[in-house]
């Protein structure tokens, strides 16, 4: 057993300053090297490397290795570049990363999109030299990292050195029992209803396993708002300008967005097309813990309900503020399959699942972070303007960067 395996014994995910301790002890190498930005309180942020990969189509190594599968299935590759790499939509894209790893036997990894990746519509999934999973990384993997890049609604503009995915490091099974569940939401404020009401158990659907289940907003009626008409979703536009990661505030809603407004009225979904949207209930994740959404559940319809699914802890809360002020909605980035599909405002129509951390992260999310969805509402990705004011649009408080709390009974 080596000396991290030995520290890193207790089971759970890790937390910020076990991660930074990893990269110390090796598990994680990097070049250039890890700046500390990328760590957050339960993952890392990883780096596209200097050339991208056109390949003709999603594969998994398995027993051939990368290498033989990008030279039997590349089209091309591209430098990245000073200016930067437009990727194009429905292209796939693969990319290696600069970080790489050097696991214990005991600890193993898990991979999901960062939360501004996932509400463009950019669809990535890693992958590890000769995996037979994506997103997975086996205890005691010693290689590189490659993420598979395809974005779907807009174009998107990437430079060496982006993050688009996170990882997360695991020991054991962090997964609360369905036990430990109910009795967290009966002792902590986890859970608020739209009118930030705490949620206990007796108040929420029940659920097989040890999931939550949570319902969809379709209704801004509690709200207090500026127009008559207000926003509750948005379905993307196609054939738009690429959008560039790194222009934070620089894309204006109506470029790319058609608002959906609180009418009332169900929606339906269209097959293939790609929604915002926000939860009915607001979450709030105390320092030791964090979750994790389950992206599709098939028994609440052909719907994806969301690419980034991991929640850090401290995700809508503050060490010193009540709950109503602090707890946030959770960003649904929704895409129909196949058929059109009805939903209605407080519809069930996914689950989060609660895991315990190894330890209480030593930085929490939204604290010095730079965190970008703290306390958030409906909310776009961080590329779009904080304010619309644009000529022929009326302002919408949904496209504030700061959430509103004004609530009325």
């Amino acid at each position: 057993m080596t000396n991290l395996e030995r520290h890193f014994r207790a089971n759970g995910v890790f937390p910020s300053q076990w991660i930074r301790e990893a990269i110390r002890e090796g598990a994680v190498i990097a070049d250039p090297p890890i700046v500390p930005g990328q760590v957050q309180p339960n993952s890392l942020d990883l780096r596209l490397g200097e050339v991208g990969y056109r390949v003709q189509c999603s594969f998994l190594p398995g027993e051939d290795g990368i290498q033989r599968k990008l030279d039997r299935f590349k089209w091309y590759d591209s430098a990245v570049g000073a200016n930067g790499l437009v990727l194009e939509r429905n292209q796939a894209y693969i990319f290696p990363l600069l970080e790489r790893l050097a696991l214990p036997p005991t600890i193993y990894a898990r991979a999901n999109p960062k939360s501004t990746t996932g509400r463009l519509d950019v669809f990535t999934r890693l992958v590890t030299d000769n995996g037979q999973t994506f997103d997975e990384v086996r205890a005691g993997y010693h290689g590189p990292l490659f993420l598979e890049v395809v974005p779907r609604s807009f174009a998107i503009r990437v430079r060496t050195g982006d993050s688009l995915g996170q990882l997360r490091f695991q020991c054991g099974d962090p997964h609360l029992s369905h036990q430990e569940t109910m009795s967290l939401l009966n002792t902590e404020a986890i859970l608020l209803s739209h009118d930030l009401k705490v949620l206990r158990t007796q108040n929420l659907p029940q659920s097989p396993s040890h999931s939550l289940v949570l319902s969809i907003s379709l209704s801004r009626k509690h709200e207090t708002t500026r127009s008559k008409e207000s926003t509750v979703g948005y379905q993307a536009r196609k054939n738009t300008s690429p959008i560039d990661l790194r222009a934070v505030g620089q894309a204006r809603i109506r470029n790319y967005w058609d608002r959906i407004y609180d009418d009332s009225k169900p929606v339906i979904l269209e097959p293939d097309e790609f929604y915002i949207f926000a939860s009915k209930e607001l979450v709030r994740l105390p320092p030791q813990y964090c979750a994790e959404m389950v992206p599709f559940d098939a028994g609440s319809g052909e719907v994806r309900t969301h690419y980034a699914g991991f929640f850090d802890s401290g995700f809508g809360y503050s060490v010193g503020s009540s709950p109503e002020a602090s707890a946030a909605a959770v960003v649904l980035e929704v895409r129909s399959r196949d058929v059109p599909f009805l939903i209605e405002d407080g519809q069930s129509l996914f689950r989060v699942n609660l895991l315990r951390c190894s330890e209480a992260p030593d930085q929490l999310y939204g604290a010095d972070l730079g965190s970008n969805y703290q306390s958030q509402r409906l909310r776009l990705s961080k590329q779009f303007t904080a304010t619309a004011r644009d000529e022929d649009e009326e302002e919408d408080p949904a496209d504030y960067y700061q959430p509103r709390l004004d609530f009325t009974a």
